[in-house]
């Protein structure tokens, strides 16, 4: 580990060694003194618990350390747990920290990607309707969702189905990262209204 006047720990690599000072002076007389080192190895660290994407909306995700006792730090980090809505959309790389008790430090990383949610829309839909009306036809944005709700078969909305009152229609998507969003809109089906008439008798000559 010596080079000219200066000692290299990873040069030495670890273990246990002997440095020696020799000098010679003038009269060709020669002395040595002698000291002894360690160099300690760096810790081995890992973690575990992190995949490798997330959605926006997925449960934080708590992490374990190995050896235990070390630190984990990173955008989403709060104490071993990574957070994917505090972190946003993006990709990060989380950090553990492990210090040992010879006051020696590793650290270890991992990449995870956090996906945003897919931005969903639908048309079609009027406010209201009477329980008369003829189904409506609905497309969802991006295509390949579902629609959820009374009075709902496939895409269509058929108010007599859902019968008379407030409705909520519902339009989910899952996008190629298997992250799932929804927009809903309400929709009001009116009943016919109750007519009669009077005036009018059983026969007539």
């Amino acid at each position: 580990g010596i080079s000219g006047n200066d000692f290299i720990p990873n040069i030495a690599g670890a273990g246990t060694f002997t440095i020696t000072y020799t000098y010679s002076d003038a009269n060709s007389c020669i002395d040595s003194s002698l000291q002894t080192v360690t160099v300690n190895p760096l810790p081995i660290v890992s973690f575990t618990g992190l995949a490798t994407a997330y959605c926006i909306d997925a449960t934080p995700a708590t992490l374990t350390g190995t050896p235990s006792g070390g630190t984990f730090s990173g955008t989403g980090i709060t104490g071993n747990a990574f957070n994917p809505a505090t972190a946003g959309a993006g990709t990060f790389v989380i950090t553990y920290t492990y210090t040992d008790a010879n006051t020696c430090t590793n650290f270890t990383t991992q990449t995870v990607i956090v996906n945003p949610l897919p931005i969903v829309s639908f048309v079609g839909l009027a406010a209201a309707y009477c329980t008369s009306s003829p189904a409506a036809s609905l497309t969802g944005s991006p295509t390949g969702g579902s629609f959820s709700g009374n009075g709902i078969s496939g895409n269509s909305f058929t108010p007599i189905t859902g019968g008379a009152g407030t409705h909520i229609v519902t339009y989910t998507y899952t996008d190629g990262n298997t992250c799932t969003n929804s927009t809903t809109q309400s929709v009001v089906v009116n009943p016919l209204p109750v007519v009669s008439f009077t005036g009018l008798a059983s026969a007539y000559c």
